[in-house]
């Protein structure tokens, strides 16, 4: 066993001798531009790896912004039918006192449940309008990550192989 490993050592020596008379290259040399090439490969993974995650994110929240649409359609569907429920209810309450629906206090309390109906569906539109939009801008926000992302990974890459390149000219 002690005889084995000098001559591994010694093995180990003469071709990195005959190596670096051949190619002018030592090992240390050629192992330090294999570190650099990963470091480059691993900087642009890096940076790609981040993209496609802000990418996700962006896609999700273009997904809430859906949702959202959705959800506000369905309020508003929500405060149409709850409208016509208690116009319907109090239409049959003022038919059955005798009253006329087409005019006096029937009219106004008609006109005043359908003027503050109308009022909520349009905040509750604007709300949804505006929580949308919000989604939107965050959603536009990831995909400009995610391309700044790229941009980095690909530039950490050029400095990786600038300083690998450097550290094999010393």
């Amino acid at each position: 066993m002690t005889m084995i490993i000098p001559a591994l050592i010694g093995g180990v020596k003469a071709a990195s001798a005959g190596l670096t008379a051949a190619t002018g290259l030592s090992a240390s040399t050629l192992l330090s531009g294999v570190a650099t090439a990963g470091g480059v490969l691993a900087a642009m993974g890096a940076g790609r790896a981040q993209a496609e995650s802000y990418k996700a994110q962006a896609f999700t929240t273009d997904m809430e912004a859906e949702n959202e649409k959705v959800a506000g359609l369905q309020r508003t569907t929500a405060m149409k039918r709850e409208l016509a429920r208690i116009l319907g209810e109090n239409d049959v309450n003022y038919a059955a006192a005798g009253i006329d629906l087409s005019g006096g206090v029937a009219k106004e309390a008609r006109d005043t449940a359908e003027a503050r109906a109308a009022q909520e569906i349009n905040i509750d539109r604007s709300m949804t309008d505006a929580k949308r939009g919000m989604l939107r801008a965050n959603a536009a926000s990831y995909r400009r990550m995610a391309r700044q992302a790229k941009t980095t990974g690909f530039l950490n890459a050029i400095s990786a192989a600038g300083e690998g390149l450097s550290g094999m000219a010393r």
